[in-house]
């Protein structure tokens, strides 16, 4: 029994620091992340949800499409 508590406990345990890590991390930064995907095609940045709920254009606070490379604004 100590043995499948302890087991819960360290998966959670690994849940949180995921998560944590996760939080650290640039939001559109290009590659995996926790629940989706940012991509450069095309000379610009994509947002892919998982589950194939869709594909997302990342703008800048102008509207304007984000480009490869850059930071968003």
């Amino acid at each position: 029994m100590k043995i499948l508590v302890g087991f819960f406990a360290l998966t959670i345990g690994l849940l949180f620091l995921a998560g944590y890590c996760e939080s650290k991390k640039d939001p559109y930064e290009e590659g995996m992340h926790f629940d989706y995907l940012i991509e450069c095609e095309n000379g610009f940045v994509y947002k892919i949800l998982e589950h194939r709920r869709g594909t997302i254009q990342v703008l800048n606070s102008d509207g304007t499409p984000l480009k490869c490379g850059e930071k968003i604004y």
